[in-house]
Order: C-alpha cells, then structure tokens, then sequence
C-alpha cells in the first residue's frame, strides 16, 4: 500500500468520526440522513411502527435543537455516539429493495439493469 492510500484511510476515518461526532451532539443516526428516493421511501414504509416513529422523533429533536442553535447535553451524545449513531434500522430494506429490482430486470424477457445508466 502506498503513502498516498494510507493518508486518504486516515483522513477518511477522521471525517467518519467527526460526522459520526456531529450526528451523535444532535442525536441522530448515520441512517436518517438518506435521501429520501423511491427505494428509501419503501423502505421506510416496511419498518416496523415504532422504528418509524423514533425515526420521526429523532429527526424533529435535531431540527428543534438546530433552531435553538444548541446541542444535547455532553452525556448524552456520548452515550448515543457509543451505541447507536451506526446501528443499522434501515440499510437492510433498502439493499433487499434494490436487489429485489435487480433480480426482476436481469430476468429474461426484461429491459435491463435499472441501475446500470452507461450507453
């Protein structure tokens, strides 16, 4: 491995971190920030009520405390940074959503990739 590749995994786990850092002062999880595309939005509606509801709770605490411009206390964006910034609640619907697609247009008879935009 050269230099180069070495100091790019370095600086990534540093960015990583800090927005791990960031999502952790405002409560959020890593997951909540997806954009909300056709496949995330079914996704969303496959999560089961009460993920769904700490999802919405989660993300109308962050933008309160963003009005306030404050942050929750030290402790508490500890602990949430220590236990649930990475946990995955909605990776998993989206990948099964996405390979559900692939599956349907590889099959034969079908138009193709849905993914795949290159000429």
């Amino acid at each position: 491995m050269s230099i180069l590749h070495n100091a790019n995994l370095a600086f990534a786990k540093f960015v990583t971190g800090d927005v791990y850092r960031r999502l952790a002062k405002v409560g959020l999880r890593y997951e909540d920030l997806y954009i909300e595309t056709a496949d995330v939005r079914l996704a969303l509606s496959r999560l089961p009520k009460e993920a769904l509801v700490a999802r919405e709770q989660r993300l109308k605490r962050a933008m309160d405390l963003s009005m306030k411009h404050k942050f929750l206390p030290d402790s508490i964006a500890q602990l949430h940074l220590e236990q649930s910034v990475t946990r995955s609640y909605l990776a998993p619907h989206v990948e099964a959503i996405k390979a559900a697609k692939q599956e349907k247009f590889l099959a034969p008879g079908s138009i193709g990739n849905p993914y795949d935009w290159s000429p």
